[in-house]
């Protein structure tokens, strides 16, 4: 068994890859009893405005656009509740919620909770090509999805 950080408990550290729109790396702590949400920090519902991504949760934070009046715009291809992150019997899990642009592991979509070994890559959506229709102010780096690699600590 790995070492584990965060206190003892398991952890999954999520590093950007080439190709991923920016983030900062996070280290997210895993108990028996709870799942981590994996999403955009920007939400429409209500009681999830007041949400902020950080290093230590699963949340995404939008990065600023080329024009001053539409200051910040999360990943387009991240949805606000994408996937959900948990740890059963020892093994740590990825679920897709539904997302319009889908879960990857290792380049393969997932359709059902799919175990994670540490060196998985992950993805958050899949990139979406500009068109007419993309407004100007959208940068290449929105049209991007997360693209993480996985690194688990306190997992067997």
């Amino acid at each position: 068994m790995m070492s584990s950080m965060a206190g003892g408990m398991p952890t999954v550290n999520l590093s950007p890859t080439g190709g991923s729109f920016p983030f900062l790396s996070k280290q997210l702590s895993l108990t028996p009893s709870s799942r981590i949400l994996l999403g955009s920090e920007v939400s429409d519902n209500a009681s999830e405005r007041g949400r902020r991504a950080s290093v230590s949760n699963g949340w995404f934070a939008p990065k600023s656009t080329e024009d001053d009046a539409i200051a910040l715009v999360s990943p387009l291809p991240l949805s606000t509740a994408h996937a959900e992150l948990w740890i059963s019997g020892g093994k740590v899990y990825i679920h897709d919620l539904d997302s319009p642009f889908g879960t990857y592991v290792n380049d393969v979509k997932i359709t059902k909770a799919t175990a994670l070994r540490d060196g998985d890559t992950i993805r958050l959506g899949s990139t979406i090509a500009r068109n007419s229709k993309t407004p100007a102010y959208i940068t290449d780096d929105h049209l991007r999805p997360v693209v993480a690699r996985v690194s688990l600590l306190g997992v067997s």
